[in-house]
């Protein structure tokens, strides 16, 4: 079973099918940075649209074509081969020196922007992604639009399956390494780290929609200020609180498990251990690896969202936070078929 069928749905399993990503263009991702370039500064940023490309493969490209190495160029975020995406990218270049970006060979790629700025790009400079997204032979379309008008009350924030890697390989990495095997290689080690810590999120998030729970403060909890990743305790939970979670101005976080004192306290704590205490293997893998322990919130809210009928098909449009993960909000609405290749993550 996919790490993704095995958690619980929020409004039901949809009964509608479709199909995703039959085509790069049923896909489009627009990155938007959580800052405007500042037009000057010994950094070069590209806004590059891309097509059957990754993103670790462009930025090879980039530094091939630089004379630069491959990790002297950043970028904010993954992004995925099968489908069309727009990205920033980033190097360090010397202003009198000149830039002739508009003679190289990018195969599947267009440069869409150039600008100056004054530092690095950094992995996660991101405000949000924009999604366009084309569900084709969509089996009942009344079904999608009526849990369409659901999605406003928010989706489970759960990490997309692509996290885990093809048939769950990232998560086998994790239990492979905390078993006692070595992964010399860093990235690979990376990865699996990450699979391990998504998944122990996610059961924690399955299990509070399990237990009806998904919107229900707890004493003990710890929320997060929405558009924000700030959070603070509720030692006690009371009809503020309830109101203001009711209302979206807060959420509900879960584990991201690792090293240091959990917030949670009374009951919300009793609940969270309940899970973790299933998976003592990840949990303890994590706090060996000494990942520093942190909050996600468990809901995550859909902004500007649209749809559109073209016969058998839909268009979706949204935007989500940077890390958030665009499957999670289609798993709510049909069951999918992913025509597209299996890949490392997808935001």
């Amino acid at each position: 079973m996919s790490q993704s069928s095995a958690l619980h749905y929020l409004y039901g399993q949809p009964a509608a099918t479709a199909l995703l990503r039959q085509q790069a263009e049923d896909f489009i991702v627009e990155e938007q940075l959580n800052f405007s370039p500042s037009g000057a500064g010994e950094h070069v940023l590209l806004y590059i649209e891309k097509t059957g490309q990754n993103t670790q493969y462009v930025a090879k490209q980039l530094a091939e074509l630089t004379g630069l190495r491959a990790r002297d160029i950043s970028y904010a975020g993954l992004k995925d081969r099968h489908a069309i995406t727009r990205q920033w990218f980033c190097f360090k270049w010397p202003i009198k020196l000149e830039l002739n970006w508009q003679q190289w060979p990018l195969p599947g790629c267009r440069i869409l922007q150039v600008q100056r700025h004054y530092r690095k790009l950094r992995l996660g400079a991101l405000k949000a992604n924009h999604f366009n997204i084309r569900l084709r032979n969509v089996s009942d379309v009344s079904d999608v639009s009526r849990r369409l008008a659901l999605l406003s009350q928010g989706v489970p924030n759960y990490y997309g399956e692509q996290r885990f890697g093809i048939n769950g390989g990232n998560l086998t990495l994790a239990q492979q390494l905390f078993s006692g095997q070595s992964i010399a290689d860093r990235k690979l080690r990376g990865l699996a780290l990450s699979a391990a810590r998504s998944f122990v999120f996610n059961q924690q998030l399955s299990a509070r929609i399990a237990a009806g729970l998904f919107n229900t403060v707890l004493d003990g909890d710890v929320l997060q200020l929405n558009g924000s990743g700030s959070v603070f305790r509720a030692p006690q939970a009371d009809a503020v609180l309830q109101q203001r979670c009711d209302a979206q101005d807060v959420h509900i976080t879960a584990s991201l498990a690792g090293m240091g004192e959990p917030m949670v306290s009374g009951a919300a704590a009793a609940f969270e251990q309940q899970v973790l205490q299933q998976l003592p293997v990840l949990v303890q893998g994590l706090v060996d690896y000494r990942l520093k322990a942190e909050r996600r919130a468990i809901r995550l809210l859909p902004q500007q969202l649209t749809m559109q009928q073209q016969g058998a098909d839909i268009d979706l449009r949204f935007a989500l936070p940077a890390g958030c993960f665009a499957t999670s909000v289609l798993r709510e609405l049909v069951n999918y078929r992913d025509c597209g290749g299996k890949v490392t993550e997808l935001e």
